[in-house]
C-alpha cells in the first residue's frame, strides 16, 4: 500500500512540477511581450513629442525671422526720421 501511495504522490508531484514549468514559461512570455509592447508604445510617444517640439521650434524660427524683418524696417524708418529724410509715398 505504501508503494502505491508513494507512486501516486510522485505522479502528482511530477504533474505539479510540469504545471509550474508551464506556468513559468507562460509568465516569461507574458512579461517579455508586455515589456516589448511598453517599449514600442514608449518609442511612439517619444516620437510624437519630438515631432510636436520640432513643429514648435519651426514656428519660433518663423516668428524670429518675422521679428528680425520688422526690426530692420523699423531701423530704416528711425534712420530716415533722424536724418530728416522721411519720404511720404
Amino acid at each position: 500500500m505504501t508503494l502505491v501511495r508513494s507512486k501516486r504522490r510522485e505522479v502528482a508531484l511530477e504533474g505539479l512540477q510540469e504545471q509550474h514549468k508551464t506556468f513559468s514559461r507562460v509568465l516569461k512570455y507574458i512579461f517579455a511581450f508586455s515589456l516589448f509592447t511598453g517599449l514600442i508604445l514608449g518609442a511612439y510617444h517619444l516620437n510624437l513629442r519630438t515631432a510636436e517640439m520640432l513643429r514648435q521650434v519651426e514656428m519660433y524660427r518663423e516668428s524670429l525671422s518675422n521679428l528680425r524683418q520688422h526690426n530692420e524696417v523699423l531701423d530704416v524708418q528711425i534712420a530716415k526720421l533722424v536724418l530728416g529724410r522721411d519720404v511720404i509715398n
